[in-house]
């Protein structure tokens, strides 16, 4: 902060006047609940030292490493040296088998059983077999994928061929049935002609009947006026069709 403040040119007035934006977490809510108390600079940096002294980072740093995990899209690069970072936090001469355990704490369980396996011996060994077996499983899980979305490719073709085939098989066995009997063909164009409203025996009884109805009328002597037959419409005395 400090070389921040320096390189702006900040006089101590302007340093105190913005350092809570450059505060964070813990740090950013200590200044909220002691900022009425301090009034300059050097105020401030003495109390920040005693309240985030040496020992009070050594604290926060060994209570996170202690609950620090991998996570999922985490590559272990960036699990190891944020574990290594804190391991320096808590102790600048930490040994490396200590940092070892810390790493194989925390490891995620997609990694932690292939490391152990290899038995590590030391940080740097810990990292480089973490390294290979990622990438030996990211490539493996992008194989599968890609054999997933060839199956449903696969899949899904077969289903439109199964049904192109059965369209075709339909047709083609109803053209052989309609060759071996004529008559079936026949019948599909009658009822065809049936369904678009044209019945052609039906016309031609109504045309026949009423032709016939017509001759016997004519042979009967019917009267055209009143349509009673046995005399003609000279002789009709009844009103017209009474």
């Amino acid at each position: 902060l400090e070389q921040r403040f320096t390189m702006a040119n900040w006089n101590d007035e302007q340093k105190l006047r913005y350092i809570s934006i450059h505060l964070q977490d813990d740090a950013y809510r200590w200044w909220m609940q002691t900022s009425t108390s301090i009034k300059t600079w050097s105020a401030f940096i003495t109390a920040i030292t005693q309240a985030f002294g040496s020992t009070k980072v050594q604290e926060l740093a060994f209570e996170q490493l202690k609950w620090y995990k991998q996570t999922v899209n985490q590559s272990i690069t960036q699990y190891y040296d944020k574990i290594i970072e804190l391991c320096k936090k808590v102790d600048p001469v930490m040994p490396d088998s200590l940092k070892l355990k810390y790493l194989m704490v925390g490891v995620k369980e997609s990694l932690k059983m292939h490391v152990a396996l290899q038995d590590p011996k030391t940080t740097e060994a810990f990292l480089l077999s973490a390294k290979k077996i990622e990438d030996v499983l990211s490539i493996t899980k992008t194989n599968n994928e890609l054999s997933d979305n060839d199956i449903t490719i696969i899949n899904a073709t077969g289903y439109q061929n199964q049904v192109r085939d059965r369209a075709t098989f339909t047709r083609t066995s109803n053209n052989k049935f309609n060759q071996k009997n004529p008559w079936n063909a026949n019948a599909s164009r009658t009822r065809t002609n049936s369904s678009q409203g044209i019945p052609v025996g039906n016309n031609a009884n109504r045309q026949n009947k009423f032709s016939n109805s017509t001759r016997s009328t004519q042979k009967l002597g019917a009267c055209y006026n009143c349509g009673t037959p046995g005399h003609y419409a000279r002789d009709c005395t009844r009103p017209h069709f009474q």
